[in-house]
């Protein structure tokens, strides 16, 4: 008597499938539920499982940062073969995702009301960096289950993401006089404030606003909270990037973020883009294997040259190395006005001490002349640190102390083992 085979049905086929998701054997979950819609290409519930699984496989297999740098480092050093295997496991990534968009896709195309594929479409089109449409899906899947708090949160998350106006939190309520500089650099950057703050009298008094102004100065003194202040005396809407924000792996993607920082900057005047470590964002272009950074700072220039004098969005960089940008940013109509941030001298750590420690209870042998004098060469963020790792001193002292009368208080001997542990 003939074998009879098995034939399996597409109940079959989704019902394995599922086996294989619950214990995250991605692989073997795809098959399967490709093998359902085979079976019957107009069931939803195939199309979206398949959509569901080719999204998780896509996730289970993500390039890591690691990745993400090493093949950078090879494309740029040369290493052409390394490149190429870090390149191909960014390429099979995508095409997951694609596919699972694909699929996904066409399950609300057949019902436009199944949350979970406005859901799942909407985390796919993030990971593929498209931000609109993946808010826009996001939005309908918690319409349609608005008690569903995963629904609800991933379109919160995008809402947060996509605020138009950032508010410099760290400069509120803080003003010029809360600075502690040298009265030339202070009256710089007062000009540079009323020239933002008032285009039109400077217009009408012949003053040409800079597009571009670019702080230098050794690190930890204070030019990302310069910024800040600035941008809060002046009343401008705020965008801090730094050069991990801007770079990408993926073609085209790093002048994309370039494109979008500057028509967001223009669409919500005034504004200001402050570049954090600029000279590694826009280094000296050097063409052949730099190629990627190159087009980045390409990108930079021609946004640059799309800024008019009545736009009202000014770039603000901040560097210790200005040395390394590429000479093209610092020609006049870009970055056209430099202010140096210098290294506080003698007076100004007599201020920063006074402002550090204006909440701490202080010994009656610790002097901030004395301190001041201890301390050259040393940044604000240097000073700051100081005086933090001084009260940590004092509260292991005291709380080993079987002294209960001992006078809580930071002395002159924690601030002593504050500058070995700092030195």
């Amino acid at each position: 008597m003939p074998i009879r085979a098995s034939i399996e049905t597409v109940e079959d086929a989704l019902n394995r499938g599922m086996q294989r998701a619950r214990v995250y054997d991605w692989s073997g979950a795809v098959e399967a539920f490709r093998k359902a819609v085979a079976l019957d290409p107009d069931n939803i519930e195939g199309r979206f499982r398949l959509g569901w699984s080719l999204w998780n496989r896509a996730e289970s297999e993500k390039p890591t940062l690691a990745d993400m740098a090493m093949a950078y480092g090879a494309h740029v050093f040369g290493f052409e073969q390394t490149a190429k295997d870090g390149k191909r496991k960014f390429q099979v990534y995508r095409q997951l995702l694609s596919d699972s968009l694909y699929y996904l896709r066409s399950v609300v195309e057949r019902d436009e009301n199944h949350a979970r594929a406005h859901h799942y479409l909407a985390k796919t089109l993030h990971a593929l960096d498209r931000r609109e449409e993946a808010e826009q899906e996001a939005r309908r899947a918690a319409a349609l289950e608005p008690e569903n708090t995963a629904y609800r949160g991933l379109a919160a998350s995008f809402e947060q993401a996509t605020t138009p106006v950032e508010k410099p939190e760290e400069a509120k309520g803080l003003t010029w006089d809360d600075l502690i500089l040298d009265a030339k650099t202070k009256r710089e950057l007062r000009q540079m404030q009323l020239m933002m703050e008032k285009p039109d009298l400077a217009e009408g008094l012949g003053v040409q606003p800079p597009t571009g102004i670019l702080l230098k100065g050794p690190p930890g003194t204070g030019k990302t909270t310069i910024a800040r202040i600035l941008a809060n005396e002046a009343k401008c809407n705020f965008y801090a990037i730094t050069p991990a924000d801007i770079h990408q792996m993926y073609v085209g993607e790093s002048e994309k973020r370039v494109r979008d920082l500057f028509a967001k900057a223009r669409a919500n005047p005034p504004a200001i883009i402050f570049v954090d470590e600029i000279d590694a964002l826009l280094p000296i272009r050097q063409g052949g294997v730099a190629i990627h950074s190159d087009k980045v700072v390409n990108q930079f220039l021609q946004e640059m040259d799309g800024i008019q004098q009545n736009s009202q969005v000014f770039l603000i960089g901040a560097t210790n190395r200005p040395d390394m940008l590429d000479p093209a940013l610092r020609r006049g109509g870009r970055l056209s006005r430099e202010i140096e941030i210098p290294i506080p001298d003698l007076e100004a750590r007599k201020q920063l001490f006074q402002l550090s420690t204006k909440h701490a209870t202080l010994g009656e042998d610790v002097g901030i002349n004395h301190l001041a004098a201890l301390t050259e060469g040393y940044s604000g963020a240097d000073i700051k640190a100081l005086v933090n790792e001084a009260g940590l001193q004092a509260l292991i002292r005291i709380s080993d102390s079987t002294d209960n009368e001992e006078l809580k208080s930071v002395n002159m001997l924690d601030f002593t083992a504050a500058l070995e542990n700092l030195g």
